[in-house]
Parts: C-alpha cells; sequence; structure tokens
C-alpha cells in the first residue's frame, strides 16, 4: 500500500462570501461554534502527529464547509503537520480571501514548509472580479505555494471562466466542475468550450462506478471522529481515535453507485492523471 491521504472536514459551517446558491454563506458562527471546530481541528492534528507514521499517511488537505483559511488554527495545524518527515503535502479548499502574508507567517511560526503546501482554490463570480482573484493567485505561486484554480461549469458563467484562463499564471491548472442541478445535459458547444478551458472536464461528465477497492490510500474524517472512504460515502468508522491500527486494513465501506465528484474519483488507486497530479491527485495542482 502506498501512502495515504486523508481528507478532513471540522464542525466549521460558515463563510465570508455570500453567493446566493450556497446554504453556508447564510450562517454566521458564534464564538462558541468556532472555538468548538478549533477543539476538533487540534484535536485532529495532534492524531496525525502521533500516528501518521504508523497508518502510513502522506498528505492531508482540508475540505471544510465554508472558509477555513480565514482562521489562524488552521494556518498553525497545517504548518506543524507540513513539519512533520513522514508528511509530504499539506492543504485546503479555500476562497484565497485571507490575508497571504500574515497567514504564512502563521503557518511558518507553526513550523510550516511552503514547499509542501498546496492550495485549491474556487473561482465565485458573484462575489470577486476575475482580475483580482486571478492577481491573489499569483500572489500566492509567487510566495513558493502550489495552487490549482476552479469553477463550476455554469454554462451562463462560460465567458467570464474563459477570461479567467487568460488572467491566470501559465502553470496554474483551471479545472472545471460539472454544474449540479443543471436539469439538461450540457450541449456538444458547451462540452467542447469547458474541454478547451480544462482538457480533464470530461471526467467530469463519466458515470464512474464505485469500486471501493479502489479506496484504500483515502480516507476522509469528520471533526467529530466519523471516518468514510471519502467526502460522499457511508459512515466506515465510527471513531477515527480508536487507536487500532487494524481498522484501516480492510477496503472502506461504501453504498454508493457511482463516484459523483473529484473529491470521490479523483483519490481512487485507479484515477489516471497521477503523471499531471503526482501521488496526491487530489490536490489538483500541477507539481512543476
Amino acid at each position: 500500500m502506498d501512502k495515504r491521504m486523508v481528507l478532513y472536514r471540522g464542525s466549521l459551517k460558515s463563510c465570508n462570501y455570500h453567493c446566493s446558491y450556497c446554504p453556508f454563506s447564510k450562517h454566521r458562527s458564534s464564538e462558541k461554534e468556532l472555538y468548538k471546530d478549533r477543539e476538533q481541528w487540534e484535536r485532529f492534528c495532534d492524531s496525525i502527529h502521533k500516528r501518521a507514521q504508523i497508518l502510513k499517511i502522506g498528505a492531508l488537505m482540508v475540505t471544510p464547509y465554508g472558509e477555513a483559511l480565514l482562521h489562524p488554527w488552521y494556518w498553525k495545524g497545517l504548518g506543524s503537520l507540513s513539519g512533520m518527515e513522514a508528511i509530504e503535502a499539506v492543504g485546503a479548499q479555500t476562497n484565497l480571501s485571507f490575508p497571504l502574508e500574515r497567514s504564512l507567517k502563521f503557518y511558518e511560526e507553526a513550523g510550516g514548509k511552503r514547499e509542501k503546501l498546496r492550495l485549491w482554490a474556487t473561482f465565485h463570480p458573484e462575489m470577486i472580479q476575475v482580475e483580482k482573484f486571478a492577481k491573489a493567485c499569483e500572489n500566492v505561486r509567487n510566495a513558493g505555494v502550489l495552487i490549482s484554480a476552479g469553477a463550476v461549469g455554469v454554462p451562463e458563467n462560460l465567458t467570464v471562466i474563459q477570461t479567467l484562463k487568460k488572467c491566470l499564471p501559465e502553470r496554474v491548472y483551471l479545472w472545471i466542475n460539472k454544474m449540479d442541478g443543471l436539469k439538461r445535459p450540457y450541449t456538444q458547444t458547451e462540452i467542447q468550450a469547458f474541454q478547451a478551458i480544462d482538457p480533464f472536464f470530461g471526467q467530469e461528465l463519466k458515470r464512474v462506478k464505485a469500486d471501493n477497492s479502489q479506496c484504500y490510500d483515502r480516507i476522509f474524517v469528520e471533526g467529530d471522529g466519523k471516518v468514510r472512504g471519502c467526502n460522499i460515502s457511508s459512515v466506515w468508522k465510527n471513531d477515527w481515535y480508536e487507536e487500532r491500527e487494524e481498522l484501516f486494513k480492510e477496503p472502506p465501506t461504501c453504498t454508493r453507485k457511482f463516484c459523483s465528484c473529484y473529491l470521490a474519483y479523483g483519490g481512487r488507486k485507479d484515477f489516471g492523471n497521477r503523471e499531471m497530479f503526482g501521488d496526491y491527485p487530489l490536490f489538483r495542482v500541477f507539481l512543476s
């Protein structure tokens, strides 16, 4: 078995953006809720320090509901984990609204290695102009941090996404996720246009049959300790904090018929784009 990648999602369910379609833009976390999220995250980081080598964990990515990187504890935790010899990469999904210099200071003061940091940045056309988002991506790249950028493939947003492609630095991969709730198939013209932006967009349109035997190398952990094979699968284990390593030697439980999103199919052992994205393709970054 190769090294595992762990995805983490805490109890945080708030965001500073206010996209019309997103439920997490409607909720402002209380101090009590933020304290709970911080406690969960710090406990989880402690568990990785103790068990990364035993469980063969090589990478970790935060996949939050909302925007986690506004909060210093996430930067400190990622920095601490990246300082471990066993950990090869750390990162998070983000809207890039955090203050870059201050955040990297938190990261590095905790022992963070910039060369191990990966950011998956999502463009929200309701909330930010193309040029500003592209500049934020460029600033991250210039700071020595690997980054991918992407957007949901909303047909009405095609022109603005094409503009984003032109504005991004050359080595920043621009991915396109299929639009849930489109209520019709993409037209061939739309498919061709989105594939011209993201050559892997066709994978988003395939119905990938679920196969839990391909999912040994990826674990999804929730803030309360529940463990899933991926973000859309059923609960596999009820307590990440049971320190019995044999719990993770069998294939993860999965009741899904299809792997219906990138975090599901992109982390499978048989995912074919590792030559582009390396050993941890869920970060979606080009490694050079």
